[in-house]
């Protein structure tokens, strides 16, 4: 019997120590009846706050900007401490065609968004058509005298809807793509955009000719890129678009740019 008895003893105290009831479905478990609960855990340190990131770059384009050059030059921004970048993008556009995709209104509002330091810009490929006004005038037909005044004007006012006091604009020049035909209006196209954003004190035309043509003034094909071991081809079949190498490529040319722009020495 003392021994039945001790056995039920040791079953009781067992139970009265480490039992722990479950909650009902969807609560919390409370506390045992008694418990003294401890402090709650201190919050860890929030990270960093925007505003120890103060210089904020903005970058708007065309399908070079959405793709790999847009993309490496974003995460390489990022990565910098004091850098804030952000970028809107939208392939096959440019300033011809408001009733497509407006960059005048899309412009407007990503730097009201953002308050960029610096607005980084490649435009203009897609640019050698008609132009289209957003009030459905009269197009102005490319190849017409009066194409350039107004192609001129149309770029002026983009820049001047970026632009506010201490921002700074970086214009990329368009890539040489070695196509002859391509290159013809590009010429043109490059030609007005460089006119007219070396005009403005807020802005810097950034010429890219050398990045992409050897000592002849040829097409670079190939180039020594960062991440890989032996010259790496720099444009995708259509002669135009970057392989990922070529982005990366033209991307850490252009990053000493924005850095230049900035303020800010390469670390």
């Amino acid at each position: 019997m003392q021994k039945r008895f001790t056995g039920w003893f040791v079953v009781l105290v067992v139970f009265s120590t480490g039992l722990c009831w479950a909650a009902p479905s969807g609560q919390d478990a409370g506390p045992p009846s008694g418990a003294v609960l401890a402090p709650p855990p201190l919050a860890p340190d929030a990270a960093p706050a925007e505003a120890e990131r103060p210089r904020s770059v903005l970058l708007l384009g065309d399908s070079l900007i959405a793709t790999g050059f847009g993309d490496y030059l974003l995460a390489r921004l990022e990565a910098h401490p004091t850098i804030r970048a952000s970028r809107r993008a939208r392939s096959s556009t440019g300033l011809a065609r408001p009733d497509f995709f407006d960059w005048m209104a899309v412009g407007e509002e990503e730097v009201k968004r953002h308050q960029p330091d610096v607005v980084v810009v490649i435009l203009g490929g897609n640019d050698g058509q008609s132009l289209l006004e957003r009030d459905g005038k009269k197009p102005v037909h490319w190849g017409k005298p009066e194409w350039e005044d107004a192609y001129r004007q149309r770029i002026d006012s983009f820049a001047s809807v970026l632009a506010a006091p201490g921002r700074k604009i970086v214009w990329l020049e368009l890539p040489a793509t070695g196509l002859k035909r391509f290159e013809q209006k590009l010429a043109l196209i490059r030609g007005l955009q460089r006119e007219v954003i070396n005009s403005r004190p807020d802005a810097r035309y950034v010429d890219t000719r050398s990045y992409f043509t050897d000592a002849k003034g040829k097409a670079l094909l190939q180039a020594r890129v960062e991440g890989f071991r032996k010259p790496m081809k720099l444009r995708m079949s259509d002669g135009v678009h970057f392989t990922i190498a070529g982005g990366r490529y033209f991307a850490s040319k252009v990053y000493p740019e924005v850095l230049e722009a900035l303020g800010l020495l390469q670390g």
